[in-house]
């Protein structure tokens, strides 16, 4: 009898017990502040709802799972949980990152062990979210702001830039990942490789990299590589010493301008590969000669460079040299064109109609529903500063009307209604083994070209643009395939 009893108490206690784990579980969930618990295993023990919100994850298909395989980018390193958890130590960190619905948090984490007596046990991080701090802060900075001045173009900042990542407009899971990886790869001084066609917006990324970096204070120097010719661009780079040459005077070249900071380097895939051996050297060697000189000068730069093709295709083309890629791409980075990422025209087309109302001081009230029909179907060979240009182009040529029509739009753009050329007319090709798939990936490239070519009578640049690829490309390929050309 008295066993019996003995039971009966113990279950009450239990019972009593899990009331208490699940009213505490509750509380938990109702605070306003993100919280992730571990074991020593690694083991998730406890995610509440709200860090479920931020990191727009469900709290209970994370608990009982192992961090690692949650988090699969998290390293011991950079991640403030597991950090604790193997050094004991107790960290505050303050983080910048995107949802899966690209929605911008700016985060304190505090996390340190968690100790039974002597015995560690596990490790607690507590996320608290600033965003809306953050943004009610730029209100009343931007209301402040609008009472003493008009709207005027983005100045740039001392170090010579005009952009942040709270600049980028998107709204598509793809730039997202795109700006993560940006946003990650600015906390170091490596070198990167943004690649990208042209218009994606790819000095937009680097300056961001730059203002997200240990360097931002320091200068940011940009120079495009295709604007002009080679040994003028040497001497623009490395500098030069009074003599070298016809009214040569000792002047700094961009490396040694941009020591400390970064230099953009635009289309670098258009560098002549004589001048790229000089560059790798510079890189590899953190050392930089004057022309004319012999005396060498340490420089600490990080390097972007930016080129509107794949870097396979750099390399194949002969238009990058394979030793540089390996110096430049420690990260490579690929902005998406427009049409791949259709979630972020409609943000666009909203950001650049209040952007250029602002600078041509008109009020407009926005965009009809078929006009706006007519942006989202249209494919942008020239990507995001296309669409900039039309909705500026628009803008100028509306008088008295608020609203922009069907009317003031490029007539390319109310005859196109499409993705690019219609190629349902091409036979559908059955995939065998019998060929490689380079070469059947090339035997459909060539069929679809000279359906392109039928259809425009030829004409290689409506072909190209039919085709959403540059007219230099598509001679390139022409030659390439060996496509005979009919007039």
């Amino acid at each position: 009898m008295k066993n019996v009893t003995q039971l009966h108490q113990l279950t009450f206690q239990l019972n009593q017990m899990k009331k208490q784990f699940r009213l505490f579980d509750a509380i938990l969930d109702h605070i306003d502040e993100g919280i992730c618990v571990i074991d020593n295993e690694k083991k998730v023990v406890f995610y509440n709802r709200k860090l479920g919100e931020l990191e727009t994850l469900e709290p209970n298909a994370v608990r009982g799972q192992y961090y690692l395989d949650v988090f699969k980018e998290a390293d011991k390193h950079s991640d403030p949980l597991l950090n604790s958890l193997l050094t004991e130590r107790r960290l505050t960190n303050r983080e910048t990152f995107f949802s899966n619905q690209g929605k911008e948090y700016s985060v304190v984490i505090k996390s340190e062990p968690m100790h039974l007596g002597n015995e560690k046990i596990g490790a607690l991080a507590i996320v608290r979210d600033l965003s809306e701090i953050k943004k009610l802060t730029s209100t009343i900075q931007n209301l402040q702001l609008a009472e003493k001045k008009p709207a005027v173009p983005q100045k740039k900042k001392q170090n010579n830039t005009r952009f942040t990542f709270h600049d980028i407009v998107f709204a598509s899971s793809l730039m997202r990942q795109t700006i993560n990886k940006a946003i990650r790869a600015s906390r170091s001084s490596s070198n990167i490789l943004v690649y990208g066609e042209t218009g994606t917006g790819k000095e937009l990324i680097v300056q961001s990299i730059h203002n997200e970096s240990p360097r931002k204070n320091a200068p940011f120097f940009a120079q495009n590589c295709a604007a002009i010719p080679e040994n003028l661009l040497e001497s623009m780079l490395f500098g030069t010493v009074s003599g070298t040459f016809t009214g040569a005077v000792d002047r700094p070249g961009l490396f040694e301008q941009a020591n400390g900071g970064t230099i953009l380097l635009d289309e670098i895939n258009s560098m002549g590969l004589s001048l790229q051996a000089k560059l790798l050297r510079a890189i590899q060697e953190k050392k930089i000669m004057r022309l004319g000189s012999t005396k060498e000068k340490s420089v600490d730069v990080r390097v972007i460079a930016t080129m509107n093709e794949t870097p396979e295709e750099a390399i194949r083309n002969k238009h990058l040299r394979e030793d540089l890629f390996y110096r430049l791409g420690v990260v490579t980075i690929h902005v998406p064109p427009l049409r791949a990422r259709r979630e972020d025209i409609s943000l666009l087309i909203e950001h650049f109609i209040r952007k250029h109302a602002d600078l041509l001081d008109i009020e407009v009230e926005g965009i009809t529903e078929e006009a706006k029909e007519t942006l989202l179907s249209f494919h942008y060979p020239g990507n995001v500063r296309q669409l900039e240009h039309i909705i500026e182009g628009a803008l100028n040529l509306m008088v008295d009307e608020n609203v922009i029509t069907t009317e003031f739009l490029p007539l390319a753009l109310k005859l196109d209604g499409s993705e690019g050329a219609n190629f349902s007319a091409i036979e559908e090709i059955t995939p065998t083994f019998s060929d490689t798939l380079p070469a059947q990936v090339e035997r459909l490239e060539r069929k679809l070209i000279i359906k392109a070519l039928e259809e425009t009578s030829y004409h290689i640049t409506n072909a190209a643009e039919k085709l959403g690829i540059s007219r230099q490309n598509l001679n390139y390929k022409i030659k390439k395939l060996t496509i005979p050309i009919h007039k």
